[in-house]
């Protein structure tokens, strides 16, 4: 079995508990692997503003994946290592598409600013109302004039789960702009959603999962993952060992090693098959 060297693990649904807190089993392992010298890196869709809700500068990572994999940052120095964006040339052709497809979305400002973003509804959509009445708290957001694009960090479509949508959609999206990385998550709002992320190119969190393992000359063969939804993938099918919790949708659960659910402390249990016996 090869040696763990690297620890990467998504927030919401997966470490984090419903309150959002991290339980006291699973903080002692992170700061267990800390002791052990093991780097610690939380990968995740929030934002740098959002993570700030659930993590402090005290928390036990070394790294911390935001926004997908837009941006990493440095967590013991609070100093963002990455920041990828999209020109405001190509954001305004991106809205410019959309609209003519008739689509609603959301359009996030450049890190570290991207809790800030505009909006646009083509037609009813309630996802959409309640995206932009939860985050509002949290920053601007603003009706998107499209004759003023700005620089962007991502874009954000809303999909009814049980349809076709999606993928055809990403088709589309693909074809008109292959240069974007496009990632699918679960709606955190309405478990009838599903969300598509509109990423520059190079986006993910597999990616930087990556660029963590060339600052630290960590090899990809002594990484442990663990996520529990469809954004994770690529980070999974990148780390050599790969969990879900057991509160993840049955098809990941297929394709994965599985761990406990994240309130029984799957992360803990996860790690506890491959570096502590007595957790």
């Amino acid at each position: 079995m090869s040696e763990v060297k690297m620890v990467i693990t998504d927030l919401d649904g997966t470490l984090l508990q419903s309150d959002q807190s991290i339980s006291p089993k699973d903080r002692e392992t992170l700061e267990k692997l800390g002791v052990l010298g093991v780097c610690r890196v939380a990968a995740t869709g929030r934002n740098l503003f959002k993570i700030r809700q659930v993590l402090n500068e005290d928390s036990p990572f070394d790294y911390v994946i935001a926004s997908s994999g837009a941006g990493i940052m440095d967590w013991k120095t609070q100093k963002l290592i990455r920041a990828l964006s999209i020109p405001a040339s190509t954001t305004g052709e991106i809205i410019h598409f959309l609209i003519s497809e008739n689509q609603n979305f959301k359009v996030s400002r450049e890190l570290p600013d991207n809790h800030n973003f505009g909006w646009w509804e083509s037609y009813d959509c309630p996802e959409l109302k309640r995206y932009v009445a939860h985050h509002r708290k949290f920053g601007d957001a603003v009706k998107i004039d499209p004759d003023q694009p700005f620089i962007s960090s991502q874009l954000l479509m809303f999909f009814p789960r049980e349809s076709d949508k999606f993928e055809l959609f990403k088709e589309r999206i693909q074809s008109a702009f292959p240069d974007l990385s496009l990632i699918r998550t679960s709606s955190p709002l309405d478990p009838d959603y599903t969300w598509m992320e509109i990423f520059p190119k190079g986006v993910s969190k597999a990616h930087g999962i990556e660029e963590i393992c060339r600052i630290t000359g960590i090899n990809r063969a002594n990484t442990l993952g663990i996520g529990n939804d469809f954004n994770d993938l690529e980070m999974l099918d990148f780390t050599h060992h790969s969990y879900v919790v057991d509160n993840a949708p049955e098809e990941l659960k297929l394709k994965y090693l599985i761990s406990l659910a994240h309130s029984d402390d799957g992360f803990s249990h996860a790690v506890n098959l491959h570096l502590f016996k007595d957790i």
